[in-house]
């Protein structure tokens, strides 16, 4: 459990030769900062590359909670 994340959403892990490579979707408060979004993010980050072995990186992204409102809606058309 990494403080400042609320929920997930995609989760991908790939091999890569003998390691794993993952992406993930964290959520964090609305509210949050630029600069708070991102420490919750490198702390996800940390806590998977501890947490699974063969891990060789993770890139975490984050969202924020939804308040009605899809802020993926621009990328719609491209998913």
């Amino acid at each position: 459990l990494t403080p400042g994340v609320l929920g997930l959403g995609g989760v991908r892990l790939r091999w890569t030769g003998h390691q794993l490579r993952a992406e993930c979707e964290v959520i964090v408060a609305a509210d949050a900062t630029a600069v708070q979004a991102h420490e919750v993010a490198v702390a996800a980050e940390h806590s998977l590359l501890h947490a699974l072995p063969r891990l060789a990186a993770a890139l975490v992204h984050a969202d924020p909670e939804p308040q009605g409102h899809d802020h993926h809606t621009l990328l719609a058309g491209h998913r």
